[in-house]
């Protein structure tokens, strides 16, 4: 109550700012993945035991009858928790996403006042996190929860192991941060790292003294949570391995099998990305960027050098602060050495499992910056407040001249995000924003198609889908709904050429053996029926397929 009471200025403006940027969401649509994970996935519209058992037996995309690499069973817990208050209107899913972003800047700006125990510092920082819009991608779609929430909780899982740990309370908390720690996995994958996000932080701003003690210290402590992260591991590549835990591609490619080739594709990811924090313009989903095949790409070669830079300047930083460090009563917070660690850290340990070590099936997201901003902004604050400061007192004209440019940069990031969000509320604008961007992304292609098709627009449906079908013929969802346009149209031999197309493409493509089951049907060919049903049953079973066969059945027999 004493933080609060303290600081109630700082945090009314952060939850202030960030509801009013991200209220311009509430009323966007459930679509991409939102699709899949809620709306077509009966698992999460009732609660049962049968339900809760089967969302943390299986992947995130089984629900509908596919298979994926992700397993977030926590996750579709809160899903389930909104279908079951909800429904599918799509209001009350993004005030909770917003909800948890804004509470993820006021613990941010908690950790940070404790360290700095000065509060603009962590103000800045929470700030520039809540508001940069680089944030909209993992809060404005609802299945883009997982990054928020993980974070929320791994914030938490800190805060609260810091807090205990002050009081003597050990027991408890490696209690709840553990189980913080469990449910932070278990909302998305990356969190395993939590004792690495937590040795940062101990590092950093905990234990002091030289490096190397402090690093074992730090280690110590962070053991029960490194027995969290193997068992996990080995589950999920025992287990819980649905499709490929270690690699995500179906087919092997270049990138994929090439182990430098996917960092120096990282190294050129890195220049995009600090591109997007400082001046975020041009922002899609989907972004994608060429394979790098060697160093000496110029963006690869940038990418690398940054990354030496950094470690030079952590060494000079060490190196030069070390000895005043441990002769000084500053607190250790006041050291840059600490900062730059703590912020690198944050920054790079958020970004490992998407730099090329293992082959994730994408090069670049921007929705895999979200924790990693917090590392970047903390550094941008610490040096902000160092200038204001230096100016208040030296120069009240520059004083005046960078706050007034803060304020001017905060007001372009906001309206950036506010543009991001009314474009995410359009879903049409939306997909044609990316293929302004990606023409040649196919699933997006096929999404637009989709959005035309189900508002009676086939005209306009039919030729993306031909186009997506041009760039890559070997996604079978493009030939079934081009089967679904033939279908309706009444062209009945080419629907049924379009959906053995599909099965042919992809035998475990599900959907094309119920449409063409019922075409079969509609058309009196009950034999021809009855086989699609069964080869249906033995790739997705359900029980309503098991009742329309054992009818059809019936009538074979008649």
């Amino acid at each position: 109550m004493v933080f609060i009471k303290k600081n109630i200025g700082y945090l009314i403006a952060l939850f202030g700012l960030g509801f009013f940027l991200y209220a311009f969401n509430l009323h966007g649509p459930l679509f991409w993945d939102d699709a899949d994970w809620i709306i077509n996935n009966p698992y999460i519209h009732t609660l049962t035991w049968e339900n809760i058992k089967f969302i943390f037996t299986h992947d995130t995309n089984a629900g509908i009858g596919l298979v994926s690499n992700y397993y977030r069973p926590f996750l579709f817990l809160t899903l389930m928790a909104n279908y079951i208050i909800s429904g599918s209107e799509s209001v009350l899913y993004h005030l909770v996403n917003n909800i948890i972003h804004i509470g993820n800047g006021i613990l941010i700006f908690y950790l940070l006042n404790r360290w700095f125990k000065h509060p603009r510092i962590a103000f800045l920082s929470a700030l520039l996190f809540v508001i940069h819009p680089l944030q909209t991608e993992a809060i404005v779609i609802v299945s883009g929860r997982g990054d928020p929430l993980s974070v929320f909780l791994v914030l938490f899982g800190i805060i609260s192991f810091l807090v205990l740990k002050d009081r003597n309370r050990y027991w408890f908390a490696y209690g709840v941060a553990s189980i913080a720690m469990i449910l932070a996995v278990l909302s998305r994958e990356v969190t395993v790292l939590f004792p690495a996000y937590l040795g940062v932080v101990l590092m950093a701003f905990e234990n002091q003294g030289r490096f190397l003690a402090r690093f074992k210290k730090s280690f110590i402590a962070v053991v029960p949570f490194l027995g969290i992260t193997v068992v996990y591991g080995i589950l999920r590549l025992t287990v819980l391995n649905f499709q490929n835990t270690l690699n995500f591609y179906q087919q092997q490619n270049i990138y994929s099998e090439n182990l430098l080739y996917r960092v120096y594709t990282f190294f050129h990811a890195l220049v995009v990305y600090i591109r997007l924090i400082i001046w975020p313009t041009g922002l899609h989903m989907d972004r994608d960027i060429p394979v790098s095949t060697h160093i000496w790409d110029p963006w690869s070669w940038l990418g690398a050098l940054i990354i030496i830079g950094l470690i030079v300047l952590l060494i000079y930083l060490y190196r030069s602060e070390v000895s005043k460090f441990r002769n000084s009563k500053l607190e250790i917070s006041n050291y840059s050495f600490n900062v730059w660690f703590f912020g690198l850290g944050i920054f790079f340990v958020n970004l490992l499992p998407t730099s090329g070590l293992i082959p994730i099936n994408a090069r670049i997201y921007e929705h895999w910056l979200y924790f990693s901003l917090f590392g970047f902004f903390t550094i941008a604050a610490f040096y902000l407040d160092k200038i204001l400061s230096f100016f208040k007192n030296k120069d009240s004209k520059f004083y005046v001249l960078i706050t007034i440019s803060f304020v001017i940069y905060c007001l372009f990031l906001g309206v950036q995000t506010i543009r991001r969000n009314l474009l995410w509320s359009n879903t049409e604008k939306f997909y044609l924003n990316i293929l302004k961007y990606e023409p040649e992304d196919v699933r997006v292609i096929n999404n637009l198609g989709n959005w035309y098709s189900d508002h009676g627009n086939n005209d306009l449906a039919k030729p993306l889908y031909e186009r997506a079908i041009a760039i890559d013929p070997n996604q079978p969802a493009l030939y079934h709904n081009l089967g679904n346009i033939a279908r309706d149209s009444g062209q009945l031999d080419r629907a049924e050429e379009l959906y053995k197309k599909a099965i042919s493409t992809d035998p475990t493509f599900h959907y094309a053996y119920g449409n063409l089951a019922q075409l079969y049907l509609n058309q009196n060919k009950i034999t021809q029926a009855l086989e699609m049903l069964e080869q249906l049953q033995k790739i997705y079973p359900t029980i309503q397929t098991q009742q329309n066969i054992e009818m059809l059945q019936g009538l074979v027999n008649k």
